[in-house]
């Protein structure tokens, strides 16, 4: 059978049930009301019997407290009475009443108690009746319609997330196809490229006119001549790079007191180290030039860049949305498949989506 023509079924005899149901409420209230109406007889038979002559002054006290607190928590408790549904609210009052009526009044009016109590047992096993009876023609409301609705609801919405991920995927693919031609265009590869060669000679530069100066530290050190320079060359071999005329003149002042291997060295500062922070200077300067043309270049690109980011982080919320959607819609199949075995269940028929 076809879940359509399945829930057509059902409805009807969800229908068919709820009018038996109703029947079998209306029926039971009518007994209730009589049974009600006869326990209240009852009740105002018991307040008005006279208590013998023969009893106790005292037993007499003790019983009419008895009776008066009996019957008006017997009637507070029927008032609230007007069908099954609060018939079945008030049963555990009703329960301790049947209990909780007094000895000696028992002992008084023993045939009108137990007639009271009689008539509260039955209205017990009346309502245990009703609930089984209702509960045999209960159907259950499966909801099938609403948990369609919301599989329907669920995959338009992944279908709409899904066009918009896609059109969102070219809007970003169409701007890093704008930030490349940027960079192109104003060959920012090319810079990138000439300033990592200009950093490395810099650094080979800088490391060759360095490693020449260390070869002075421990005989300057063995000196201990106290100026400046030489305090400084202890230290930090970057003075021959900071301080060039001073350091050579100091290598010029030390060149006698150091040793051949040593001089090879100091000769070589003495001979190279002018013309080489000269040409430090010149490429350090043409770094400048290159990393300020390379800030030009990509400061142009500073919007697009955001555009970027921008469609980037709105895909990331996009995507995470989906997941979850996706993931509501499998517990949503799950759930229309358990409520389809109840209904193939209920009618005693396959069902077919």
């Amino acid at each position: 059978m076809k879940l359509e023509q399945a829930l057509e079924e059902y409805e009807r005899k969800r229908t068919k049930a709820r009018k038996e149901t109703e029947k079998i409420r209306e029926r039971y209230n009518k007994r209730l009301r009589k049974r009600v109406a006869e326990i209240l007889k009852r009740i105002d038979r018991l307040e008005n019997r006279n208590i013998p002559k023969n009893v106790d002054d005292s037993i007499r006290k003790i019983v009419t407290a008895e009776r008066r607190n009996y019957v008006r928590s017997l009637r507070n408790a029927l008032s609230g009475v007007e069908d099954m549904e609060s018939l079945g609210k008030r049963l555990p009052d009703l329960a301790k009443l049947h209990v909780g009526h007094g000895k000696y009044l028992l002992i008084i009016f023993e045939k009108d108690v137990y007639a009271i109590n009689r008539l509260l047992k039955e209205l017990n096993e009346e309502y245990i009746e009703y609930y089984n009876e209702l509960a045999r023609r209960n159907v259950e409301d499966l909801e099938v319609d609403w948990v369609l609705m919301e599989i329907r609801r669920a995959e338009r919405t992944i279908e709409g997330i899904e066009r918009e991920l896609h059109e969102l995927r070219e809007k970003l693919g169409g701007v890093e196809d704008e930030i490349r031609e940027l960079h192109s265009r104003e060959g920012l590869d090319d810079v990138e490229k000439t300033i990592q060669t200009l950093r490395s000679r810099i650094r080979s530069e800088e490391l060759e006119i360095r490693s020449k100066a260390s070869k002075l530290q421990k005989p300057v050190k063995r000196m201990r001549l106290g100026e400046p320079t030489a305090e400084e060359l202890i230290r930090d071999t970057s003075v021959a790079l900071r301080k060039p005329g001073e350091f050579i003149e100091f290598v010029k002042r030390i060149e006698p007191q150091l040793d051949p291997r040593q001089r090879k060295a100091a000769k070589w500062l003495m001979e190279n180290l002018g013309e080489k922070t000269r040409v430090l200077d010149s490429l350090r300067k043409e770094l400048e030039k290159l990393e300020a043309r390379r800030e030009e270049i990509l400061s142009r690109g500073r919007e697009l860049e955001g555009r970027h980011e921008q469609l980037r982080r709105l895909i990331e919320e996009r995507e995470a949305e989906l997941r979850k959607l996706k993931h509501r819609l499998k517990h949503l199949e799950g759930e229309l498949e358990e409520k389809i075995g109840k209904l193939e269940e209920y009618l005693g028929t396959t069902v077919e989506r």
